[in-house]
């Protein structure tokens, strides 16, 4: 099956269905991080540690991206569900 064959048939999809293409998709390109990623976070989880204060808690992480997500893409109602 072509690609261009693979997307035709995702719309007649269910959204549960879609939503297990979707955490495929992420478990195949989730091999690991590459050095200069880890390097990045490790630098990050390093300015948090001296300035606590300055990261935000999981509900204002979630609020904020659900923000973006229906701003950029009007799927309120995705972010939402996938959220709870």
């Amino acid at each position: 099956m072509s690609l261009t064959e693979i997307l035709a048939e995702i719309p007649k999809l269910s959204f549960a269905e879609r939503e297990q293409v979707v955490r495929r998709a992420i478990e195949v390109e989730d091999a690991g991080l590459t050095p200069e990623e880890k390097a990045i976070l490790d630098e990050r989880l390093a300015d948090f540690r001296r300035n606590p204060s300055s990261g935000v808690n999981a509900e204002q992480l979630k609020s904020e991206v659900s923000r973006r997500l229906k701003s950029r893409l009007d799927w309120g109602a995705v972010a939402a569900a996938t959220w709870q």
